[in-house]
């Protein structure tokens, strides 16, 4: 059921969710967030980014709306018929020091650890993204080009990031909220919500029903301020430096410490680059961490440069880090700007206005003139 489902959430999913539709990646929301507030403050455009929170997200999945959500996509009765029997008179009980209480039944939620169960919850919430985006009260960011489309909605699973442009955007989006909560049991948690004001807003005239924070945490990355890239790879140096002081309590060959390196340290800093390039005192800082766990000691006894080379080469293969890091930064911009499966994606539009100087600097010329530039960028 899996794997009939993919073939067709490319279809009926908007680009906005980047989450269990296949081709579609983490990183491209997060290029879209970091992107758009910088062109909102480039523009000195009023707008607030919210960030929603919702109460027990996954167990107040009503099972009715959810089979009507099936049906509305046009699913085929075959495929309803069988979610139905997955989520029809089922128990569950709950064990407790090796005791296992009555069976209760379960009403609403999807069954976490299901396979099905992420595709079903993305269908179930791309009707609240739906609504949002077909609601002209509320009022996103308007991005370059033809199709003036807006930035409005960024979903990845149950991370709901919106941008509005004024107090009444902000209303119109709670009350969305709620209508949505009608059908579906879904439930906005305003205390827990957070939202961060960029550009020329003005709080005293449009006050917002949500905590304003100097900095918003989206998808485990830091946004909203010149601060938040430095406070993104600061959190993960301290996560690196605590696994390798585990790891150097053991007694590891240097073979076996680079490959500690390329397995556990390199991926908690590579989630970074998604959204925020590598920062030179972070360079300097991981390459410190790096040889002073290789060598127990501040000096290394061969040069780094010999180390990096593969074995067959005369080195150790200890991985460049900052090297892999600046590549991976690259490579996700190219990804976006050069290739044409993100064409649909507002990602697309408002990442290549900051990137295109970059790459006609470079010699690539096929680009749209009528395209607006930023040539300088507070990264």
């Amino acid at each position: 059921m899996v794997n009939r489902l993919k073939g067709t959430m490319g279809e009926i999913v908007h680009p906005d969710q980047t989450c269990g539709v296949p081709g579609r990646r983490e990183a491209d929301s997060l290029a879209l967030i970091r992107d758009t507030i910088q062109y909102i403050t480039d523009r000195n455009i009023q707008a607030a980014l919210v960030c929603l929170d919702q109460e027990k997200v996954f167990d107040r999945v009503s099972h009715e709306f959810m089979e009507r959500v099936l049906q509305g996509f046009g699913l085929g009765e075959r495929f309803c018929n069988y979610v139905r029997i997955m989520y029809t008179d089922i128990f569950s009980s709950v064990m407790l020091n090796g005791w296992t209480t009555d069976p209760f039944p379960i009403r609403s939620g999807v069954r976490q650890g299901c396979p099905l169960s992420p595709s079903l919850f993305v269908l179930v919430i791309e009707l609240l993204a739906e609504y949002i985006r077909k609601n002209l009260n509320i009022r996103g960011i308007p991005t370059q080009g033809d199709a003036k489309k807006e930035v409005k909605c960024i979903l990845y699973m149950d991370d709901v990031t919106l941008f509005c442009t004024d107090g009444k955007s902000v209303q119109s989006l709670l009350e969305a909220c709620k209508d949505f909560g009608k059908a579906s049991r879904a439930k906005i948690n305003v205390d827990k919500s957070q939202a961060k004001l960029i550009g020329r807003w003005d709080l005293c005239n449009e006050p917002l029903p949500f905590p304003i924070e100097a900095l918003v945490k989206i998808l485990g990355i830091w946004f909203g301020g010149p601060g938040a890239a430095a406070k993104s790879w600061n959190e993960r140096l301290a996560k690196v430096k605590q696994k390798l002081g585990f790891w150097s309590l053991r007694h590891l060959s240097i073979e076996g410490k680079a490959l500690v390196l390329w397995n556990d340290a390199l991926p908690v800093l590579q989630y970074v680059t998604q959204a925020w390039p590598l920062l030179a005192n972070v360079a300097w800082a991981v390459n410190s961490m790096v040889f002073h766990f290789v060598w127990h000691s501040k000096m290394d006894r061969v040069k780094s440069t010999v180390m990096h080379k593969e074995h067959r080469k005369g080195g150790k293969a200890v991985p460049d880090i900052p090297t892999i890091l600046r590549a991976f930064f690259v490579c996700g911009c190219v990804r976006i700007t050069l290739t044409n499966e993100n064409k649909d994606h507002s990602a697309y539009r408002v990442v290549r206005f900051f990137l295109l100087p970059v790459w006609r600097r470079l010699g690539w010329e096929k680009w749209e003139n009528a395209t607006m530039f930023n040539w300088y960028l507070s990264w």
